[in-house]
């Protein structure tokens, strides 16, 4: 089995076992791969690679409102992760379950005049009941709502 050499995205990984979480849909990037390359090839969990992150997101949402268990969106950073916007609102005002987990630039990237360099802390913190931030020290930042 082909683990990933970050130690936060190995973290990520055995969290989402710890939880259940076993339903991976993946918009591929070079952020976010070495989380996609921990989910592919652990067994445990079923992954499916869509590009479009918006399709991807809607994807995700059928499949927790079809199955209600958990599903996780997994995409690279910048604007990837705001295609997830609309679905990830419409699964909170139906209380489906849904997970994103986006792989965001270090802080001291977000702002530089790069591209994919938002803001992307707690961008969904109005339509979530939880928001994490793994910094790059490996500390853990939460914002409760």
């Amino acid at each position: 089995m082909i683990y990933p050499k970050i130690p936060l995205a190995q973290s990520i990984i055995q969290i989402c076992l710890a939880k259940g979480v076993t339903q991976i849909v993946i918009s591929p990037g070079s952020r976010n791969a070495p989380l996609t390359l921990g989910f592919v090839n652990n067994p445990e969990f079923t992954c499916y690679s869509i590009a479009d992150e918006r399709s991807a997101a809607f994807f995700a949402l059928g499949m927790a409102q079809q199955t209600n268990k958990l599903v996780a969106l997994v995409c690279t950073s910048g604007s990837a992760l705001l295609n997830y916007y609309p679905a990830f609102a419409e699964a909170f005002y139906s209380q489906i379950p849904l997970i994103v987990i986006s792989a965001d630039r270090p802080y001291s990237k977000v702002d530089i005049g790069d591209g994919q360099t938002i803001r992307q802390m707690n961008v969904f913190q109005n339509h979530s009941l939880y928001n994490a931030n793994l910094t790059e020290k490996n500390q853990l930042k939460t914002t409760i709502k």
